[in-house]
């Protein structure tokens, strides 16, 4: 008898995983969280070797660079990304879409490097000395094209339920600035920004020569004008505002960072912020998946699911951080195991009101609630940009981790509040969604 139960309860076991799996949410989840995931841990080991390579000062405005391309990247993203997940995957042609905004993403990448440039050298900024060459100021625009360029053709790929490849597009990423790392000088920041950086324009540019073997017809050159690519021009500009307020603070705060602490205390936090990004890696990624499967699934249900999703994925490595924090950076070396482990527990715990945060927005875009989404994230710009500066020009790196977990905490109420609004105004769950929510 021992023996037939036991067949039977893995027969459940296998039926669960296999329904669970076949979840687009899930399946998806889980590639984009692979490949981001991949793509954090080669970050990591890049870290920790440029660290043992270079002196923390070199080290922070290395870090400095880094942060100015995602900062100016997300600038100039017209909410494009995520444009790109709610009409990516249609059955129309999106061939448009996808040559329109990856052209506009160059453009204005190039842009506003050549701007940021300017202002550096005219403001006289600790990233100045590293912009004065125009091969300087094109290298560090062109880092900016392969980030931009890069996020929307994983978004691209996911919504077009081909996240496996992203995933081989990062691992192929993270393996050449690996590689690249090698030659670099242990003066010189900027061929440790370029080694991280340039992997992701080659793999970009690679990803879309060979994006008709993922979309059937799909050509470099088209640039039809199609009503898709003016419904996603629409819905762009429609949330930008809210997308410009939410991302800011993630890509400025590094960037404010070594302004206030300078570049060795910048190095010290700068480490601290990379390895929590990991963390918040993963409710942004379900996000990204939840507002891709938003017209297919009913709003309330999804929404629940996604949120409890996030979180049951996101408690294990909040304690893993809180718990190895130490250890973990004593692989970069004694400086940052002092200097860091304090801020990357307090930036690891702000992992979960962040997720709740992030799959609130992912809500109000479904429900196309844009006044609700600007008004969240503006109080998450305004709040979470001012406490870290404050905190920070008092208490160092420890004050900037505190202020970022103390204003996103005060944000998760707000996010509440909003959403709780619109499933109170919608009502209780409808049978055919609570069986929908319980059968996966």
């Amino acid at each position: 008898m021992t023996p037939i139960a036991t067949d039977g309860w893995r027969a459940r076991v296998r039926r669960a995983v296999a329904a669970h799996w076949a979840e687009p949410l899930h399946r998806q989840s889980y590639y984009l969280l692979a490949s981001t995931g991949v793509a954090a841990a080669t970050g990591l080991l890049f870290w920790i070797l440029a660290a043992r390579r270079t002196e923390p000062a070199v080290l922070g405005l290395a870090a400095g660079m880094i942060a100015a391309i995602g900062f100016l990247s997300y600038l100039t993203s017209f909410a494009l990304p995520y444009a790109m997940l709610r009409y990516g995957g249609s059955t129309r042609p999106v061939h448009g879409l996808v040559n329109y905004s990856a052209a506009v993403s160059a453009v204005t990448s190039l842009l506003a490097a050549a701007l940021f440039a300017a202002v550096a050298g005219a403001t006289g900024t600790v990233l100045a000395p590293l912009l004065r060459d125009p091969l300087d100021v094109l290298l560090f625009g062109l880092a900016g094209v392969g980030a931009a360029t890069g996020q929307l053709l994983d978004n691209l790929l996911a919504a077009r339920q081909h996240a496996d490849l992203a995933l081989l597009r990062n691992a192929a990423a993270g393996l050449l600035k690996l590689l690249l790392l090698v030659p670099v000088g242990a003066g010189d920041p900027r061929g440790v920004y370029l080694a991280l950086t340039v992997p992701g324009l080659i793999t970009a540019v690679i990803g879309y020569a060979l994006l008709h073997r993922v979309i059937p017809g799909y050509r470099l050159w088209d640039f039809t004008r199609t009503p898709l690519v003016r419904e996603a021009a629409r819905f762009s500009l429609r949330t930008f505002a809210g997308s410009l307020l939410s991302g800011a603070p993630q890509f400025a705060i590094p960037l404010i960072a070594v302004v206030v602490l300078g570049p060795r205390g910048n190095a010290f936090f700068y480490v601290a912020w990379s390895i929590a990004q990991v963390v918040y890696l993963v409710p942004t990624v379900i996000s990204n998946i939840t507002l891709s499967r938003g017209g297919s699934t009913p709003t309330v249900a999804l929404i629940r699911r996604s949120r409890r999703f996030s979180l049951l994925l996101v408690g294990p490595f909040v304690l893993a951080v809180t718990a190895l924090a130490g250890p973990v950076l004593h692989l970069y070396g004694t400086q940052y195991a002092g200097g860091a482990t304090g801020p990357l527990r307090l930036l690891g715990l702000a992992a979960l009101p962040w997720a709740m945060v992030i799959i609130a927005q992912a809500q109000l875009r479904i429900e196309h609630r844009y006044r609700a989404l600007n008004l969240l994230t503006g109080f998450l710009c305004v709040v979470s940009l001012a406490m870290p500066v404050a905190l920070g020009s008092w208490f160092d790196a420890a004050g900037m981790a505190g202020g970022w977990l103390l204003s996103i905490s005060a944000v998760v109420a707000l996010a509440w509040w909003l959403t709780g609004r619109a499933a109170a105004a919608a009502g209780s769950l409808t049978r055919d969604e609570v069986a929908h929510d319980v059968g996966h």
